[in-house]
């Protein structure tokens, strides 16, 4: 059963794009778009007709020092259920965004609707989120500028991860809705007629953990993308904020696309220091194996500083309360972190 509720609906305004069943975009489709600096304005207030989001200055993300931006892939694809798609109950396409996030979903009888996400957090690793119970609404055709669709989901949501593993129930409520009708400064063109389709929704449930007892946990995602359909169906700009607050970890992943190579980018060296840490979890004493001299430090999830200029392998964490940290280990041959539970 799906709950949903049309919140406004106008007739569009002239050379307005509808978004329809027909402008979905075809299985298969792809489109590459390039990595920005995820500290872009994401122009919130700049909504309704023959409005300007100016991009020009974003900067691009160098992670290989080559000279050029990242690129990530869109694609949509029909599911396969012979792999993980078919924990997706009804879903026919999926769309992912590289390795980072996929959606399922289907579309029919006048809906877009939404079975579910996988998604890459830095903190979990990936995220399984079902919503086989309730079904999220993404849109409700013919989707017009002022239109509003507000929907309730719940499932389930998982996560396979030896240090914070989650298998329980989830619910969430969100609207999807088209916000602007305007113009499209990307770095090197204007894009006329772009529609902006915004997603912002929130995620609730209770991690069941064996240190901490019952544990709150909220993902809050807010999700834009802009289409310009004479050039494709598939977006030429996404940006992306997914928020994981709980008492055992708060992490904001952000991801901003475009489809314009950038003039300018950031530029990362690629530095990750390969080392063990043993045992994990501890209550008392952590050993730390890696080649050569090392500095390392541990800190809470907050970002505090709790022990500093380790150089020894043999740390004693005895006196640090129970709960999650990350170990950063440096030496001359990179940094790299590690998530450790002090029992």
């Amino acid at each position: 059963m799906k709950k949903l509720l049309l919140l406004s609906a106008f007739t569009p305004l002239l050379g307005f794009a509808q978004m329809t069943e027909a402008n979905e975009p075809a299985v298969p489709s792809t489109a590459t778009l390039y990595l920005c600096d995820s500290n872009a304005v994401r122009y919130e207030g700049i909504t309704g007709t023959g409005v300007t989001w100016d991009y020009r200055n974003l900067l691009g993300v160098d992670t290989d020092n080559n000279g050029l931006a990242e690129s990530k892939v869109l694609d949509v694809q029909a599911t396969d259920p012979n792999t993980n798609d078919s924990l997706f109950e009804g879903a026919t396409t999926k769309y992912s965004i590289g390795n980072l996030v996929t959606t399922y979903y289907s579309v029919g009888e006048g809906l877009k609707i939404s079975t579910g996400n996988i998604f890459s957090e830095p903190s979990l690793g990936s995220v399984f989120i079902r919503w086989n119970e309730e079904n999220q609404v993404l849109k409700d055709y013919p989707f017009d500028l002022n239109s509003s669709v507000a929907s309730a989901f719940s499932g389930n949501i998982k996560v396979d991860n030896p240090v914070v593993a989650i298998d329980t129930t989830a619910s969430g409520s969100g609207v999807a809705k088209i916000d602007g009708f305007g113009t499209l400064r990307l770095q090197q063109n204007d894009y006329s007629n772009v529609t902006r389709y915004v997603i912002q929704d929130t995620l609730n449930s209770v991690l069941q953990n064996p240190l901490f007892g019952e544990v709150p946990i909220q993902l809050v995602r807010s999700w834009y993308e802009y289409y310009q359909y004479s050039t494709s169906d598939l977006p030429i700009m996404v940006l992306i904020s997914i928020t994981l607050n709980s008492a055992l970890l708060n992490n904001t992943s952000t991801l901003v696309l475009s489809k314009d190579l950038p003039d300018n980018n950031l530029g990362f060296k690629n530095n990750d220091l390969s080392f063990n840490v043993y045992p994990n979890p501890t209550s008392e004493v952590l050993t730390i194996s890696t080649e050569g001299t090392f500095t390392a430090s541990i800190s809470d999830i907050s970002g505090k500083v709790m022990l500093s200029n380790l150089t020894n392998s043999q740390v004693n964490v005895s006196n640090l309360p129970s709960g999650m940290y990350f170990l950063t280990v440096s030496s001359d041959k990179g940094i790299g972190t590690q998530r450790i539970i002090k029992k």
